[in-house]
């Protein structure tokens, strides 16, 4: 039988593409096979906005994670979820992470979720009163009832640093705990003289009326860093790769959510509970790439020794691993 050679190119040419085709699902399947899973514990705020949006556009895709999202109403309850391993890595506020390393968890931090800005641009965490109050200064709050998102922690200590540097004696305050969203209603019911308020619920209460005394955060420091995404020594260790990869996506993250304020605050909408109105009036908050300073988290540290909150000063070396501080110097600081 004799076969043209036009057949034989057709032939040749159904076989290549064949080939090829095999290759690709080969390829496509070596791929997916690379894609690690990742659990993220997160907030309902703000500061949280620029990975969650950066998980949507594809940064921590590209990076070859495949991330799922998990909200919580506390940094510090998100501790033991990484610690247990439930999540891999969890956003905690400062203090909270280095409570936990001076009890000897294994914790460490990754990248800095966000910072609160410098004077004179406006902030994303006030002290806050009622708009009936008469209370116009921090000195005023003496032997007042204050309400803090979590009792030691960075909100907390800011407020007490705030309260001192106005000269109030900080044992004569009683702290409360309450979630944000529900301090608004607290000050009007006067169930509270004064609440330390976050974003968004900081424009909540603005929007109602209340009224800003202090920004809390930059008492201790301007642009202070507030809280950091974290994980495990033990996971650094065995993971290290999937650290630098995260790290990557998250430093990708912030600096276009530094670009890119207005599609943020479109965006938020779509993680927190507001409405697009009220995410227009939201102050971000900066969004640094990198990790904490250990001269910041040093003095937060003296500062819970300070107010009582431990005995002894947490050492905050222990928060941040050389191989992390290694990978962090090669992060990208544009989108």
């Amino acid at each position: 039988m004799i076969i043209s050679r036009s057949r034989t190119r057709v032939a040749l040419a159904s076989l290549a593409i064949c080939i090829a085709t095999l290759l690709n699902v080969s390829a496509s399947g070596a791929a997916s096979a690379d894609v690690t899973k990742i659990d993220l514990g997160y907030l309902p705020v703000s500061s949280d906005g620029a990975v969650i949006l950066g998980v949507s556009k594809g940064f921590f895709r590209a990076e070859g994670l495949d991330v799922t999202p998990h909200v919580a109403q506390s940094g510090a309850a998100l501790i033991p979820a990484v610690v247990s391993g439930q999540y891999q890595f969890a956003h905690s506020n400062n203090l909270s992470l280095l409570l936990a390393v001076g009890k000897g968890l294994p914790v460490r931090a990754v990248h800095i979720v966000s910072s609160a800005g410098s004077d004179p641009a406006p902030s994303m965490g006030d002290l806050v009163v009622a708009k009936n109050s008469t209370i116009t200064t921090p000195g005023q709050l003496a032997g007042k009832t204050i309400a803090v998102n979590g009792l030691n922690s960075t909100p907390h200590l800011a407020t007490m640093v705030t309260l001192q540097n106005a000269e109030v004696d900080v044992g004569k305050v009683n702290f409360v705990q309450l979630n944000y969203p529900d301090m608004p209603l607290a000050l009007e019911q006067g169930r509270v003289d004064a609440a330390e308020i976050d974003m968004p619920s900081l424009a909540t209460a603005f929007s109602e009326g209340e009224k800003s005394i202090a920004h809390v955060y930059r008492e201790i420091a301007q642009d202070l860093p507030i809280s950091s995404w974290f994980t495990t020594a033990a996971y650094i260790d065995s993971h290290p790769d999937v650290v630098e990869r995260f790290m990557r996506a998250v430093a990708k993250s912030n600096a276009y959510a530094t670009a890119h304020p207005d599609e943020l605050k479109k965006f938020m909408p779509t993680y927190m509970k507001i409405k697009p109105d009220l995410a227009t009036k939201i102050a971000l908050d900066n969004y640094p790439v990198g990790l904490p300073s250990l001269e910041i988290l040093t003095k937060e540290a003296s500062l819970a020794a300070h107010f009582g909150i431990v005995d002894k000063a947490p050492d905050a070396s222990l928060l941040l691993t050389p191989a992390v501080q290694k990978m962090a110097k090669s992060l990208p600081h544009t989108p």
